[in-house]
């Protein structure tokens, strides 16, 4: 056999073994499951980190004491190249829903806010103020 054969043999051998060492962490996944059936308090939440591109994410639910709220978000934990987000909250007197976006370190923010017993409707993009 001739060395450039060894050499293509070899080759062919040790770099799919080096890409399979080289794979990115497991996933790892968190759940939160937390309700007090007595006093109606609860959250529950997943989340995964070691995704694709480093990215984690997650959801999850907040309830209890006249509201429930939510949220999600993904991203690059404290990182500005790429990440969004966003979360609510429902009372007995309105509404909140916020957004949130980051790429390349330009960011834009959205709140949305309903008030039930005014009727009143606000909208704030980068924290201002839009017309509606």
């Amino acid at each position: 056999m001739q060395p450039s054969s060894l050499i293509v043999i070899a080759t062919a051998f040790l770099v799919p073994l080096s890409l399979a060492q080289n794979q990115s962490l497991p996933i790892n996944i968190t759940q939160v499951e937390e309700v007090d059936q007595t006093t109606r308090i609860g959250q529950l939440a997943y989340g995964a980190s070691n995704l694709d591109f480093g990215y984690s994410a997650g959801a999850g639910i907040n309830f209890g004491n006249g509201t429930v709220g939510g949220g999600f978000n993904a991203g690059i934990p404290g990182q500005g190249e790429g990440s969004l987000g966003g979360g609510w909250t429902v009372t007995g007197n309105g509404l909140v829903f916020g957004l949130g976006a980051v790429f390349n370190d330009v960011s834009v923010n959205i709140a949305v806010t309903a008030d039930r017993k005014t009727g009143a409707l606000s909208v704030q993009v980068n924290g201002k103020e839009v017309a509606l």
